[in-house]
């Protein structure tokens, strides 16, 4: 590996994957004098070792066989997002964050995308353990639409010491899920003074609405002994935020609400936009030496949110309104309680003979409760003459427990000129789905009560959201074990290969065995090439197989009741449900690592994606209501598509010393992405379901960086190009769909560096970009009712946001 250095000074002082708007990490090595990053033995330096795609503990980010992106604390403060999702979405060009609303609970947990896949297609490990996923079924017709991903705001940024994002196939290497990649979340390590912090922040939107304010930090103690020769460590890092509604609704008058009032524009009084969410995090992590090659270590993470989000206005002379009780009508809210808790413990050493050895355990768990306030079940007051307005609907809950044992050791064989790095293990996991129903009176419905006139029955149910009934209630689990091994070498000063292959057995989904073979070769001292070459499998999660409930969504123009039936339901039998099987995927990468000048890098990397089996959510189909259901439209799961993704990342970096006048750091990063549906198996999945795989996330987007340090003032520029998404509509003809147009946005930020603070002031959307307005024949949006954006937009529909951060060091 010595000899592989010194020969290629493309080690030096690459950052090809970096993939981030500013590289403040080389920066600050390159700022010092003492650093020479033109020479060889400085390399290490000035490249992250990852762990993330690699069993080896030498493997830096210019050595690694897939892309691979590094982003410090530096790059996650960079924007005003104070949650880590919408932070990546900043940095990352592969990575989205939509942010829909009146999308019931997808508003408090909304998902994320990498390389256009559906967001449980991507793995999340913290600290290189496998992280819970949600709840939650993204049931609205939405970005990652039928997906439980994992919920990334659960983490506190000031807890993460750097983030690795794998791009590229790893269910080999870690198990289901790992189709598009892998998210790493790396924990800070150690204390003591120097390593510790506290940041405030507030900022308000443009329009005056959505204003934000928090405090966070980081705090690391040394355990029996002064720094440098203490066994151990604690670190506990907290967040606090609280993030006020925002609303870009047509109509935002609710005078127009009043019996009788005038509204010349003829549009309804909406809520659309943002929630108001309030997060309180913690997470405690620590380290201690049982013996000078035995560690005891591990992470306590507790997350709360309370998420306020908005339904549809009940007009005052709607039959889903009870005048006595709100005399001009009402707007429904969810109260969501999103609770998260992840733990691990675990002993990993080294033994004499050379074996690096890990045995670990860890527990996660969300909590997603429903309640529902300024609602009513209009059913229940028409029957009994009496109705809350406050419900409590129901709680969806996720539960995993892991047992890990990892091993491996570098073997000198003589036919071979380097170590062959050789890693084994085994994993045993645990989990389980629990759906609790609401109170009585939440999803109260008598089929006799009739609306006065007509044959049709007041709504049963707490309004926006019934609650959830004794019959869908239950308790589901199920258990796995996997196996894999693992090799990895330089086969010669130019050459490095790896090869991995996993073993997965699911009780209720049966066995999958994936493989991954990866390869790297510098032709000179400046140019390398890189591929790999993998199958995969997601397993089909349990909120997918027994997720069910009964929520209003729009039908034909109209609010509707709408049931989720899970594949065992006999209803959802007679549609044609059957037991869900595994994804099976073929990944394919190939990668150019360049760097013609020791301060400039490039790195482009193809891939293709194609995956069979895709596990789907169905289209609304058209049910007669029973005499004790008012469901008019039905869906659930099913193994229903083939679809290959194809696409390409370029990374650039460029970093110019002017001497007395500063450093200038300069990026570029950019991804085209493409899906196309090459079969679907089922009729319950038409054209504009297919729309949200293929043309719901932008094709291309692109991501400038700019940082001037001088002296102690930073200036940060980001200026992002989303490319065009469409909705499309089930109409052969192309006549129901709509693009939404491409969008740059600027975001600008300037720092201060005094002693141990840093001020910052700052705005995200400097120009005040808005996404293309939804059309009025656009029957997929809703644009009469006043929602005048699409649930699409890349970048939501909040307009231009101002910030100011103030942080202490001690």
């Amino acid at each position: 590996m010595k000899e592989r250095l010194l020969r290629c000074p493309l080690a030096a002082a690459l950052l090809p994957l970096l993939g981030t708007s500013l590289a403040l990490a080389a920066t600050v090595a390159w700022a010092d004098d003492t650093v020479d990053p033109a020479t060889p033995q400085n390399a290490r330096q000035l490249q992250q070792v990852v762990v993330t795609g690699t069993r080896s503990t030498n493997r830096t980010e210019a050595e690694s066989l897939a892309p691979i992106d590094v982003l410090t604390p530096a790059d996650l403060t960079a924007s005003g997002s104070t949650d880590l999702a919408s932070a990546l979405s900043t940095l990352l060009p592969s990575l989205d964050f939509p942010r829909p609303a009146i999308n019931d609970g997808n508003d408090a947990i909304r998902p994320a995308t990498l390389r256009g896949l559906s967001p449980d297609q991507v793995l999340v490990l913290v600290d290189g353990k496998r992280y819970h996923t949600t709840s939650l079924v993204n049931y609205n017709s939405s970005v990652g639409r039928g997906s439980a991903p994992v919920d990334l705001n659960s983490i506190p940024i000031a807890a993460i010491d750097h983030i690795e994002v794998l791009r590229d196939g790893a269910t080999a290497q870690y198990g289901s899920d790992a189709i598009a990649g892998v998210i790493n979340v790396v924990l800070k390590h150690g204390g003591g003074p120097g390593t510790n912090s506290i940041t405030a922040t507030g900022g308000v939107m443009d329009k005056g609405d959505g204003a934000q304010n928090g405090i966070q930090g980081s705090v690391g103690i040394p355990l029996s002994g002064p720094e440098g020769s203490a066994p151990g460590w604690v670190r506990l890092a907290w967040n606090y935020q609280n993030a006020m509604n925002t609303n870009r609704a047509e109509n935002k008058d609710v005078a127009t609400t009043i019996a009788g009032a005038p509204n010349p524009s003829g549009i309804p009084y909406e809520r659309y936009g943002d929630p108001a969410v309030k997060t309180y995090q913690m997470l405690l992590n620590f380290g201690y030496n049982l013996t000078p090659n035995i560690e005891l270590y591990g992470y306590l993470n507790a997350s709360k949110r309370d998420v306020t989000s908005n339904g549809y206005y009940r007009a005052y002379n709607s039959a889903r309104n009870v005048p006595q009780i709100y005399p001009n009508g009402f707007l429904p809210q969810i109260i969501n309680h999103s609770n998260d808790i992840a733990a691990v413990v675990g002993v990993k050493g080294k033994t004499d003979g050379g074996w690096r050895w890990d045995l670990s355990a860890d527990y996660g768990e969300n909590n997603l409760g429903f309640d529902i306030q300024n609602s009513v079940n209009t059913n229940l007051y028409n029957t009994l003459g009496y109705s809350p307005t406050y419900f409590n609907a129901g709680t969806f809950r996720n539960k995993q427990g892991v047992v890990n044992l990892d091993l491996s050791k570098d073997f000198n064989w003589g036919f071979l000129p380097n170590p062959v790095t050789v890693a084994f293990g085994g994993e045993y996991r645990k989990e389980k789905y629990v759906i609790d129903s609401g109170d009585p009176d939440s999803y109260f419905f008598d089929p006799n009560t009739l609306i006065p006139g007509t044959t049709t029955p007041y709504a049963g149910g707490s309004q926006v959201y019934p609650g959830l009934t004794p019959s869908v209630a239950g308790n589901f689990g199920r258990h796995s074990e996997a196996a894999y091994v693992d090799m990895e070498t330089d086969l010669t000063s130019k050459l490095s290969a790896g090869v991995a292959a996993r073993y997965e057995n699911y009780s209720d989904a049966g066995s999958t065995r994936s493989g991954k073979i990866s390869a790297r070769y510098q032709f000179t001292d400046t140019f390398a090439l890189r591929g790999t070459v993998s199958n995969g499998f997601r397993a089909p999660s349990l909120a997918q197989q027994n997720y069910e409930s009964v929520v209003t969504l729009i039908q034909n123009g109209q609010l509707a009741q709408i049931g989720t039936f899970r594949t065992s339901d006999p209803a959802a039998i007679a549609l044609g449900a059957k037991p869900l099987k595994p994804e099976k995927s073929t990944n394919y990468g190939l990668g150019a690592v360049w760097q013609p000048l020791d301060n400039f890098s490039a790195t482009l990397d193809l891939y293709q994606i194609r995956i069979w089996n895709q596990i789907l959510y169905s289209d609304q189909i058209a049910v007669d209501p029973t005499p004790t259901s008012q469901v008019t439209g039905a869906q659930f799961f099913v193994n229903g598509a083939t679809s290959r993704t194809r696409g390409a990342d370029l990374l650039t970096s460029y970093r110019l010393d002017f001497n007395d006048y500063g450093k200038l750091n300069l990026t570029f990063g950019g991804n085209y992405n493409k899906t196309k549906v090459l079969a679907v198996s089922t009729p319950a999945f038409g054209r504009a379901s297919q729309g949200l795989l293929t043309d719901a996330t932008p094709h291309t987007k692109y991501v400038f960086g700019a940082d001037w340090l001088f002296h102690d003032f930073n200036l940060h520029g980001n200026l992002t190009r989303y490319g065009s998404v469409t909705r499309r509509g089930d109409a052969q003809d192309g006549s129901q769909d709509q693009t939404f147009s491409s969008r740059w946005l600027l975001d600008l930020a300037a720092s201060y560096n005094l002693k141990d603070w840093t001020f910052t002031v700052g705005a995200d959307n400097v120009t005040n970009q808005y996404p293309t307005k939804a059309a009025l024949n656009n029957v997929y949006e809703d644009r009469a009712d006043g929602l005048q954006y699409s649930a699409l937009s890349p970048f939501g529909f909040n307009g231009r946001y101002l910030y100011g951060r103030v942080t202490f060091r001690f």
